[in-house]
Parts: structure tokens; C-alpha cells; sequence
């Protein structure tokens, strides 16, 4: 017995959300694809749409569902499916909007000659799916449109379904030649359920090492989707083309291409008490930080975090071994050593020895350290005098060791 959904499950957004998702990465796929002179386009003129040199246009439709079938495997896609036939009439729409100028048969049949319609689903094939059958078999030059057209009439006829007869009579309804040309045209992609993994051997055809995909699709994939926002926000389309795409991203690649260290993305899980930490106590020793400012501590913490696991990363993926990562500590130990030793020569007083220590501590902040021919960035660079000082190898007080 189907087990009986709650209120709360009827009205959750989960579904809704992964039909969101799945339609993003999807354009993200075709994004990976483009060609010069080529565009995609997201909720412009369909689900997604491509524009190609040759003056071809694709729509694609893209549907994903979240039901299995007895075998654990996503639903099949049914002949009186409602996303099939759906998306169909929505095509035959979009084939005779007068708004566009095609309220005439010449003007569709121009258009259906000019465009691809791609049905993209994660449901899967099914083989008492006779209408799929007719249509595939109509493009191997095996079928016909005789057989094809007339098994469309029978499910009219067929369906109790108010909508889905509508949809399909919208269908049948169509010019004989501009229904023709728009079969021909036709093309389903189901079985789609792994597009992230499409999507990052797509990144790998782009000569990105093994290692550095999941880097790459992280940065490309945040990257986009701020991009994607802020077009909304401002009322404008979302669309991409070649030279955009190369202009605005090809960084992310050329990065992951050199030997440069690609710094990943963190959410870090902040201590309960930070100012319990080793590093912390020996900025508030000195007043870089006071027990009032839990956002200024907070956000250092977040630095030091964000060095720790980018160095466990880059080690796990092969960009270091861990000799370069004991190194890369000794070297910014000695740095600071270095000028530690000449810092608080010249102190008569506590006041004096507080202003040396902010100086030292203000000085070395200003550092950019280097690791694996890569300069490392502020936030990180800042980060590991926090993470040396959190396992207790500096500090900026002259009698810090003995407040340990």
C-alpha cells in the first residue's frame, strides 16, 4: 500500500528545488560545450536553449524526477507522460506564437527547419513505450509518419486525463507539414541521472588534471551561479556565449592547469568558544582583539582554518607532500623567529613592549608567504601565523611562552 504523505511532505520544496538543480547543471553541461560562435541561454527561450553558428537553435526541455521503480532506478518515461506530453505542447506553442511572427504556416515550417527540440530527462527508457519507439524508428528511416501520427490519435483517445488529452490533441493539431518537420526534429536524452560526472569529464576534455577537477567544477560552479543571480537581480537574460565564457572564466582552467596551488572553499565549523583558542589568548595578550569583538575573532579563526584544511587538501590530491607542508611552516617560523629576536631590544617599559609586539604582529600580517611557487593570499597568508600560533610555535608578546 502506498504509504500516505503528510502535510508537511505535500508542501516541501524539495522536489521542486532538484528540478531547479538539475535544470542549472544541465545548462552548466551545455556551457562546457559551447563552440565559437555559439550561446546558451537558461529560461530564455525554453528550459535551456543553445544558438549555433550555423543558425541552428536548440530547446531543451528538462525534466527530473525523484520517483523509482521497483528496481530502485528513476521512473520510467511512459507514453502518456506528463512531462512528455507537456513539453510537446509547450513546443507547438512556442512553434506557432504569433508574437514572434509565426501565426502563419510558412513562418513555423521556417522555424521548425531551423531548431532542435531535446527532451532531457533522468527517467529512464521504457520498452512499452510505443510512441518513443514510433519516433526513434522515424529518424533511423525504419518508421513513418503514417504509423506514428495515427498511434497519436489513439492516445487522445486513450487517456482519461483532461490535460494530457489537450496537450496531445494540441500536438495532432499541427500543420501536416510543420508536424512533420517537427518529429524529424525531435530528440529525447534520457537516462541522464549523472550529469555532475558529465559535467566533470567535461572539465577533464578541457586538459584539467585528474586532481584538480573537483577544484575546478567548485570554483566554475559558485562562479556561475553568483553570475546567474545578479543577471536576475538586474533584470537581465541569462545567457553565455563562447567568448564571454572564455573572457570570464578561463582563469579557473588556466589555474588548474599550471602549477599553481587552487585555493578551495571551506564552510568551517567554528569552535564553540573561540576565545578558548591558543591563538586568540596571545592576541588578546597584546589587544590585537578584545573579549568584545567575537566577529574579529571569529573571522580569524576562519583564516586559520582555512589554511589548515587547504594544506590537508593539497596534500590528500597530490599538489604537495607533506615535506613541503613542514617546510612551508619552518620557512614562515624562521620569518618569524627572525624578527621576533629584534623586537623588544629597545623595551623599558609594558607600554613599549605591547606597541613592539603589535608592530611585529602588523609587520609579518603584511607578508604574502610562498608555497609551491604559489603566493598565497592575505587571508591565507594570515592564516597560518594563526594556525603556528595556535599549536604554539609563536607568538607576539615578548614573555608570550611563559602565558602558555
Amino acid at each position: 500500500m502506498k504509504k500516505e504523505k503528510s502535510f508537511t511532505e505535500k508542501t516541501s520544496a524539495s522536489d521542486t528545488s532538484i528540478g531547479f538543480d538539475y535544470q542549472y547543471y544541465y545548462f552548466l553541461l551545455r556551457i562546457l560545450s559551447l563552440g565559437i560562435g555559439q550561446s546558451v541561454g537558461l529560461e530564455i527561450k525554453d528550459d535551456v536553449h543553445t544558438e549555433l553558428n550555423a543558425d541552428l537553435n536548440i530547446l531543451y526541455q528538462v525534466k527530473h524526477t525523484i520517483q523509482k521503480n521497483a528496481a530502485g532506478a528513476s521512473a520510467s518515461l511512459t507514453e502518456l507522460d506528463a512531462d512528455l506530453w507537456k513539453t510537446l505542447y509547450n513546443w507547438t506553442q512556442i512553434i506557432s506564437d504569433k508574437v514572434d511572427g509565426r501565426e502563419e504556416i510558412p513562418a513555423q515550417i521556417k522555424f521548425v527547419e531551423k531548431t532542435e527540440f531535446h527532451l532531457v530527462s533522468n527517467k529512464s527508457h521504457s520498452k512499452s513505450n510505443t510512441f518513443l519507439k514510433l519516433v526513434i524508428e522515424l529518424h533511423s528511416n525504419v518508421g513513418s509518419f503514417e504509423s506514428l501520427f495515427s498511434h497519436i490519435d489513439n492516445l487522445a483517445n486513450k487517456t482519461q486525463d483532461a490535460d494530457i488529452k489537450k496537450y496531445i490533441l494540441a500536438v495532432a493539431q499541427l500543420n501536416l507539414s510543420v508536424k512533420k518537420k517537427f518529429f524529424e526534429n525531435i530528440r529525447f536524452e534520457l537516462e541522464l541521472d549523472d550529469i555532475i560526472c558529465r559535467i566533470k569529464r567535461s572539465i577533464r576534455e578541457k586538459i584539467v588534471d585528474v586532481e584538480k577537477i573537483d577544484a575546478v567544477f567548485e570554483r566554475l560552479d559558485s562562479r556561475i551561479r553568483s553570475d546567474n543571480f545578479l543577471a536576475v537581480k538586474n533584470g537581465k537574460a541569462i545567457k553565455i556565449d563562447f567568448d564571454e565564457f572564455a573572457t570570464r572564466y578561463a582563469k579557473i582552467f588556466d589555474d588548474a592547469r599550471t602549477k599553481k596551488l587552487v585555493h578551495h572553499r571551506f564552510k568551517s565549523d567554528l569552535p564553540q568558544d573561540i576565545f578558548t583558542q591558543r591563538f586568540i589568548k596571545r592576541l588578546l595578550e597584546i589587544g590585537a582583539v578584545t573579549v568584545t569583538d567575537e566577529e574579529r575573532a571569529v573571522e580569524y579563526t576562519k583564516f586559520k582554518l582555512r589554511i589548515s584544511k587547504n594544506l590537508d587538501q593539497w596534500v590528500q590530491e597530490g599538489s604537495l607532500v607533506s615535506d613541503d607542508v613542514e617546510d612551508f611552516h619552518e620557512d614562515v617560523f624562521l620569518r618569524w623567529e627572525n624578527e621576533f629576536q629584534n623586537s623588544f631590544r629597545s623595551c623599558t617599559n609594558m607600554a613599549e613592549i605591547i606597541d613592539s609586539a603589535m608592530d611585529l604582529l602588523t609587520m609579518l600580517r603584511r607578508e604574502r608567504f610562498r608555497l609551491s611557487e604559489t603566493d598565497l593570499d592575505t587571508k591565507l597568508s594570515n592564516g597560518e601565523l594563526y594556525y603556528l600560533s595556535d599549536i604554539g610555535r609563536i607568538g607576539w608578546h615578548r614573555d608570550w611562552k611563559n602565558n602558555d
